[in-house]
């Protein structure tokens, strides 16, 4: 069987492009033969890629920009223009590389397997267009209304809609009224497992302390650290030994450092850049608790890579991690929106190494059970089978 998959961009290894480079990788082990098309391939991943003898084209092209909004068409003809005439699957990952599987499948009548971790935000969410800057919607917002038309007709015409979660799910049927089937994105959990290094790093970098709590996020206004920055000082409040460890970058972080310096914590947080994916383990290890507080996430993979490393996790009770996380058993959810109430879940935490010992081990078999790289894997391939 020969897949094309399409995504975006493939400049890291984190998120959605973290699964689509586990997917290709894991259809490949199945005997599949892989062809892999996206923008900018990052590096490593080519290597990755050329070690498991998976095909790809990279077709390059501008960061995501006003620039790169007005080249859509140009990007969607690249693509075309790569995908091979022998596939038997086209696999399409988010918006534009969904327009560009509708083009080419309809001139060559082969099957489209539409995958969505979301739909577009500064097509379908007010909010986030809202608050763009001024320049993204002057620029952007008179053409927006085009390339709505060309994602909703790419969608509706795919033979298969697929999702990363229920409420992805449900916003499909809202923008799209397309039904979708749900496939959990899904991480090795014999990568992702407790290590010993992360209980080493843990005693060299905070000897004393009763408790770590770790971040693991792009810091940008959606993922919502500043509200943990301010959640935590109320923790830190009640038990002044705990730290907060933060693993990201993004356009937040200067003003996200000067917010922890106002409120008079920053000797108490530490904030980590560019930790390779295959040490993120180790942190996970080292942290008592991990803290998941974005608004609306479609999934999320910090969740369950936390979890199969037994530490609990505190997340956000509004979208993906109410399908990941269960409440009380493997975490707790809480409003992301209200410091307060986040501060007292992370308290319940920090104060009960028994329930953090015991939450984790749940979080592990949880893990195992529903959100593994192997039942993800099965699900894509017995998909691919039947549309064929």
């Amino acid at each position: 069987m020969k897949i094309g998959i399409l995504h975006r961009s493939l400049h890291t290894a984190r998120g959605a492009e973290k699964m689509v480079i586990d997917l290709c990788l894991g259809l490949k082990k199945r005997g599949l033969d892989i062809t892999v098309i996206a923008q900018n391939i990052e590096p490593n991943i080519k290597k990755m890629f050329s070690h498991a003898g998976i095909h790809f084209y990279d077709i390059g092209g501008t960061p995501v920009g006003i620039k790169y909004w007005f080249s859509i068409n140009n990007v969607v003809k690249k693509f075309k223009n790569q995908i091979p005439t022998d596939l038997d699957i086209l696999n399409a990952h988010n918006f534009p590389s969904h327009i560009a599987g509708h083009q080419y499948t309809q001139s060559q009548e082969k099957p489209l397997v539409c995958y969505i971790h979301e739909p577009p935000r500064f097509f379908y969410d007010r909010n986030y267009f809202r608050e763009a800057s001024w320049s993204f919607k002057f620029f952007f917002g008179f053409i927006r209304h085009f390339y709505m038309i060309s994602d909703r007709k790419a969608i509706k015409s795919a033979d298969l809609v697929l999702a990363n979660s229920g409420f992805t799910k449900s916003k499909i049927d809202e923008i799209y009224a397309k039904n979708a089937h749900v496939v959990y994105p899904g991480i090795d959990v014999k990568k992702f497992s407790i290590r010993k290094e992360g209980q080493v790093y843990r005693e060299q970098r905070f000897p004393n302390v009763d408790a770590v709590i770790l971040t693991v996020a792009r810091l940008s206004p959606v993922k919502n650290i500043s509200m943990l920055i301010r959640s935590f000082k109320y923790a830190y409040k009640k038990v002044p030994s705990c730290r907060l460890v933060i693993i990201g970058s993004g356009p937040e972080k200067d003003s996200l450092i000067e917010l922890s310096k106002a409120l008079h914590i920053d000797h108490a947080i530490l904030f980590v850049e560019n930790v390779p994916d295959e040490e993120m383990p180790i942190y996970y290890s080292m942290a008592d608790i991990v803290a998941y507080p974005p608004l609306m996430e479609p999934w999320g993979l910090v969740p369950i890579e936390a979890m199969a490393c037994e530490t609990p996790v505190v997340a956000s009770n509004e979208g993906g991690p109410l399908e990941s996380v269960i409440h009380k058993k493997t975490g707790l959810l809480s409003n992301p929106r209200d410091p307060v109430a986040f501060s007292k879940a992370l308290l319940t935490l920090i104060k009960d190494e028994e329930l953090r010992h015991k939450m984790g081990k749940e979080g592990r078999t949880l893990v195992k059970a529903d959100f593994s790289l192997d039942v993800m894997i099965d699900n894509f391939h017995s998909i691919f089978r039947s549309v064929l």
